[in-house]
């Protein structure tokens, strides 16, 4: 059934489509003090194929480089969680852009 639903292997976007796509995400929320914010994360590349991969490098990097720098927690974690600042800091070398800003 799958190999009737997936892709087949080598039949992804054009290497032109996938330096052509782009993301942005923004999520707003409010603290429980009533101060609202918005976080704007955005990358160059197809978020489906290139923005992942190097989101996904990027991470490893963090976890085999950085880990004097990773936050000192254990279990199930968000990569946020898991990487935090180590994560962070190397999202401007990968032209991934994080945004945050108070809005009140």
């Amino acid at each position: 059934l799958l190999d009737r639903v997936l892709p087949k292997p080598g039949t992804g976007p054009s290497d032109e489509v996938r330096e052509r796509g782009h993301y942005t995400v923004e999520t707003y929320t409010t603290t429980t003090t009533g101060a609202r914010y918005v976080a704007r994360m955005s990358q160059q590349g197809d978020p489906g194929y290139k923005a992942t991969a190097v989101l996904l490098g990027e991470s490893g990097l963090a976890l085999a480089l950085d880990r004097d720098k990773l936050p000192d927690l254990h279990g199930i974690l968000t990569p946020a969680a898991a990487m935090g600042d180590a994560l962070l800091a190397r999202f401007p070398a990968a032209d991934v852009r994080l945004d945050v800003s108070r809005l009140n």
